[in-house]
């Protein structure tokens, strides 16, 4: 090999890490959505409903991912799976990619990953608890309706 074959080889190399690693660093510094997670960082998953799913990542950063469409199963079998293209060198779940749902009976629907937006703390927190469950009623007395005025009385035939 000469030495400007590996050079350019090096070069590539060297690209090629810089770019993943560029990957990774904007899962944690930007608040735009990303079009793709790399697998590494992906610590965990959690279904919210049949739309959304959250992805944590190692780095304590949890991301929003909107599926092109209902996933119809998603929430009530509470897993699924996803798979990446063989053979890539950096492993990444795209926007591109789907997740199949695992039913009990075996595999579900294969539904669309949207862009992963990253979430604040605040925001994260919010999304879990919910809306809030308390109901705050307070009595209302129906307004009390008057009888209608009786008609006037015919005079009595005589």
């Amino acid at each position: 090999m000469t030495r400007n074959s590996l050079t350019a080889l090096l070069g590539i190399a060297a690209l090629s890490f810089a770019s993943a690693y560029a990957q990774e660093g904007d899962e944690q510094a930007s608040d735009e959505p990303l079009r793709c997670l790399s697998m590494n960082s992906i610590r965990s998953t959690r279904i919210v409903d049949d739309y959304r799913v959250l992805f944590f990542s190692a780095r304590d950063k949890a991301f929003l991912n909107r599926l092109d469409r209902e996933c119809l199963g998603l929430s009530r079998s509470g897993t699924f799976e996803y798979k990446v293209q063989s053979g890539a060198r950096h492993a990444r779940l795209c926007s591109t990619d789907s997740i199949t749902v695992l039913e009990p009976a075996g595999r579900g629907l294969n539904c669309g990953l949207g862009m992963f937006e990253p979430l604040t703390q605040e925001e994260l927190e919010t999304l879990i608890s919910g809306p809030s469950r308390t109901t705050v009623s307070v009595p209302v007395e129906a307004p009390k309706q008057e009888p209608p005025p009786e008609p006037p009385s015919a005079p009595a035939p005589q």
